[in-house]
């Protein structure tokens, strides 16, 4: 088995990412590293590997990088 890519754009995130462990580029460059715990049409909240919590505001996300295991 082995891993694939799956570079998804804000406007394309639907719920199914929840509880998915992703890295999320921001508009400004920034990148976010954790599991997104909630998603809403205006929010994204993700749960970094120290337990906190981030409120990230669609509207400034690029792009949102997760990792799908294929069966090749």
């Amino acid at each position: 088995m082995g891993k694939r890519q799956i570079i998804i754009k804000a406007s394309d995130l639907k719920p199914e990412i929840v509880g998915e462990e992703v890295n999320i580029e921001m508009s400004d460059g920034r990148i976010w590293h954790g599991y997104v715990t909630s998603l809403t049409a205006d929010e994204l909240i993700l749960k970094d590997t120290r337990q906190k919590e981030h409120k990230l505001k669609r509207a400034e996300i690029k792009r949102v990088f997760a990792e799908r295991v294929t069966e090749y």
